[in-house]
């Protein structure tokens, strides 16, 4: 019987999406039939996990090996439960018929956060909203008279007969299905928001989704601490110093890193390569460090770039790395904003502002998809086309590393391949692998690594990811594409064996690289991932609104400088020193971010500087917590 009750109940479901797009069709103008269609269909799968979430308690008890129908009004009590559960579920989606217009976004923390103020809304809701809560209450009555009349057909329809064994095998197999529909299906991370944004149209993600599913979701996601160290007016004046170009124009201080960008030269519609190469620390690239070297295609190709020498990440995990390159969001919080509530704000990519220039845009990573969550993040940052294990042509077990997916050398040349086949211009993510732990190189090459019998195994592979970087480069030179393409090549995070000291735990490269116009400069200026995408804004000429919460290092007026967090502390660089504060008790300021050991700590010898590297950290982390916490990082601006 819960069978028929949850496909009764896909069906409502269906009909509240449909009405959710009937009611805000405006925001679908400009939407293909297709792709109504194919959010339409997607939205079952986040319908499925939804019911299930919301009836659980009750799939459970109605599925334990007991003969409810011995028991006096067992009847009456599931049918209640079931209609409260699921009627909270109708008025939840209903609810952002009307809320959706405002804030462009399902309901997501609100219910738990805002019931007073809800409450104290109610008599204005009944004056501006009238018609739909009349549709609300016909919806009330009509769910529960059509509910009754279906359970009572179904009951006796289905056999009476008992049995405590068929009973068991049915919990067991009810629970395993449940599992299955919560999480999504069987891939390797289960269902999130993102997955709904298969387009980069916000809009048809928000309608694949149900109002259920976001709440009840949200629950269990963690969110940010915020912070009240000065006022808005104050934080933003600080923000703008930090961040704004001589061309940009800041737009509002509610959100504090908008700006529009009017560059004075026209916009080069160039094609992008960025390469983020797993586990790369400065400390073993000799073009930085002048030492020996494991990177020695790096370094010759350093000769010919821009190279900064003093670049951090800005985590501590890939996970971390993704969204401040891609989407410039720090990693200022206990965790990754994938995964959070905040996964699914509206946020402003490198990809979303090239696909309005018609760029085609892509991320390519070797690993199963799901792996980190990449490919549900992604697409939010406006790459959409996203190339996997799963589409890697070719594949043989040879390919294939044991643990991760795809080696390097012949995942970057499939990337290269793909890349062939685009519209131009392009701009595409290449995420290595090789290099990360257990550090496996294809058998084919291991003789030819063979002779650095000195070195750890991470260092063999960081000069196979090296050599691979050296085959793609030499297949690029021969397409039509190469000498209009600027390259990025940086990292996700340094190693754990590159962990000595605070400078050193996020040391990694930044080298920019233009066929058409050869360099060889070095740049000492500090900068993090948060400021490859203004870079990359500048490079092109980029007329745009963005949210970047970097600045571009191409800016010679602004000074470098870096916020990130080294748990429990807060961590502020410039292009001289470290400010190091938890924001409670602890404050190190040391002269030279080389040298951080308690001996290095001048704070009471440089108080003015202390204060001042403190006053922007404040309000950088301020800034950027509030931003994402409330959904204040980008809006459109007509």
């Amino acid at each position: 019987m819960s069978a028929w009750l949850f496909i009764y109940m896909l069906v409502v479901y269906s009909i509240l999406r449909a009405g959710f797009y009937l009611v805000n069709r405006d925001f679908y103008s400009d939407v293909t039939f297709y792709e109504i269609a194919h959010a339409l269909v997607s939205g079952i799968r986040f319908d499925i996990a939804a019911l299930l979430m919301l009836n659980l308690p009750l799939l459970v008890l109605f599925n334990l090996p007991i003969k409810f129908e011995k028991v006096k009004y067992s009847n009456h009590f599931f049918f209640i439960i079931f209609c409260l559960l699921n009627l909270l579920g109708i008025g939840l989606n209903i609810a952002d018929y009307a809320y959706y217009p405002t804030i462009q976004r399902r309901l997501l923390f609100e219910p738990y956060t805002e019931i007073p103020d809800l409450i104290r809304m109610v008599p204005g809701l009944f004056k501006h909203y009238t018609l739909l809560i009349l549709a609300f209450v016909a919806s009330v009555v009509s769910f529960v008279w059509i509910s009754l009349k279906f359970s009572r057909r179904i009951r006796k329809r289905l056999s009476p007969d008992f049995s405590y064994f068929k009973s068991s095998i049915g919990l067991v197999l009810a629970i395993l299905l449940t599992i299955i529909g919560i999480r999504g299906g069987l891939q390797l991370k289960p269902l999130r928001q993102t997955n709904a944004f298969f387009s980069d149209n916000r809009p048809l993600g928000y309608l694949v989704l149900n109002s259920t599913y976001t709440v009840i979701r949200c629950y269990f996601q963690y969110t940010f601490p915020e912070y009240n160290f000065y006022s808005q007016e104050e934080t933003s004046s600080i923000i703008k110093e930090l961040v704004k170009s001589d061309d940009e124009e800041m737009i509002d201080n509610q959100y504090p890193f908008l700006r529009i960008k009017k560059p004075v030269q026209p916009m080069q519609k160039k094609n992008v390569v960025v390469f983020i190469m797993e586990s790369w620390s400065a400390e073993y690239i000799g073009s930085i460090t002048g030492w020996e070297s494991d990177t020695p295609f790096f370094d010759s190709l350093a000769k010919k770039s821009i190279l900064y020498t003093n670049f951090l990440a800005c985590g501590q995990r890939s996970i971390e790395a993704v969204p401040s390159i891609l989407a410039s969001l720090p990693a200022v919080f206990p965790s990754s904003i994938i995964g959070s509530r905040a996964e699914i704000n509206k946020i402003r990519g490198l990809g979303s502002i090239l696909n309005e220039h018609g760029y085609t845009t892509s991320f390519h990573h070797g690993a199963a998809r799901g792996s980190m969550g990449f490919d549900a993040f992604v697409p939010s940052a406006g790459f959409l086309n996203y190339y996997g294990k799963e589409e890697f042509a070719g594949y043989a077990d040879s390919l294939y590393d044991g643990t991760w997916g795809i080696f390097d050398e012949p995942f970057f040349i499939d990337a290269a391949n793909k890349m062939n086949s685009f519209n131009q211009p392009f701009c595409s993510v290449i995420f290595s692998l090789s290099s990360h732990d257990p550090f496996r190189i294809p058998h084919n090459r291991i003789k030819q690594f063979s002779k650095f019998k000195g070195e750890t195994d991470f260092q063999i592979a960081m000069r196979y990811s090296d050599f691979s970087l050296s085959k793609f480069f030499e297949y690029a030179k021969k397409q039509n594409w190469f000498n209009n393409t600027i390259f990025v090549i940086t990292a996700d995070h340094t190693i754990y064996t590159a962990r000595n000291d605070v400078y050193s735990s996020f040391h990694i490269p930044l080298l920019i690289f233009d066929p058409s116009n050869p360099q060889n400069k070095i740049d000492p200026k500090v900068g993090t991932h948060v400021d490859i995408l203004p870079t990359i804004l500048d490079l092109l000429n980029v007329p745009t609104i963005h949210a970047s919460m970097g600045k571009s290092l191409l800016d010679e007026t602004k000074a470098g400088f870096g916020a990130t967090t080294f748990y429990p502390n807060f961590l502020f660089f410039n292009d001289i020193s470290l400010y190091v504060d938890d924001f409670e008790k602890k404050r190190e300021y040391f002269p030279s971010f080389r040298a951080t050991s308690a001996k290095d700590n001048s704070l009471q010898k440089h108080l003015k500087e202390s204060d001042e590297m403190q006053r922007k950290l404040k309000a950088y982390v301020q800034s950027a917590s509030r931003a994402v916490n409330q959904d204040f990082i980008y809006k459109q601006v007509k």
